[in-house]
């Protein structure tokens, strides 16, 4: 006799019919349960990536009001401030700039990060290599580098001070401080 034959005459005995339906039906809910939590994973994602978004963006309109008279302060007299983060392309490279800040000689390009890490120092400086051929509008001009940050991880305030960025640190109210290098590096 074959399997086939052995497992329907099994489940035609009416104490083994319930078992099997009682396993059919836990199946079909585990497998509505299954739907249930990729739905609920894709939610979370949603939510994390909406809020670390939000987040960066907050931080960032956090920084704007702050840079000009800290800057100015610093002896880089910034007259202007453009609004929203700026992108550029060059040579493959795609740069994303946080913060600019400009007069007629000078350029600040600032990185806004809620938690920084040295591995943001080494992208960042990597990108500003490319800054003047992305945004031509400064190729004739100085341009400095900053990073402003809530959080500095793994020392990454000195990392950037030593390889030549203005640092801005959280001050109170929404207001920051900067710090700046030994040795500015201009690009």
């Amino acid at each position: 006799m074959n399997t086939q034959n052995n497992e329907q005459s099994l489940f035609a005995d009416p104490k083994w019919a319930s078992l099997w339906q009682m396993i059919q039906e836990t199946s079909a809910q585990m497998k509505e349960t299954d739907k249930q939590m990729k739905e609920t994973d894709r939610k979370i994602k949603e939510l994390r990536d909406l809020f670390t978004t939000q987040w960066g963006k907050l931080v960032e309109e956090m920084t704007r009001p702050a840079v000009l008279s800290l800057f100015k302060e610093s002896g880089v007299d910034i007259t202007q401030v453009f609004e929203g983060p700026r992108s550029g392309k060059a040579e493959g490279h795609d740069l994303e700039i946080d913060v600019i800040l400009c007069n007629c000689t000078e350029v600040v390009a600032i990185e806004v990060k809620t938690t920084c890490r040295n591995k943001h120092i080494d992208h960042f400086l990597e990108q500003m290599e490319y800054f003047k051929k992305a945004f031509p509008l400064f190729a004739d001009k100085k341009v400095y580098a900053a990073i402003a940050a809530l959080t500095y991880n793994e020392h990454s305030d000195i990392y950037a001070q030593k390889q030549g960025l203005y640092v801005l640190h959280p001050k109170g109210e929404g207001l920051f401080d900067l710090q700046e290098p030994k040795k500015r590096k201009i690009f």
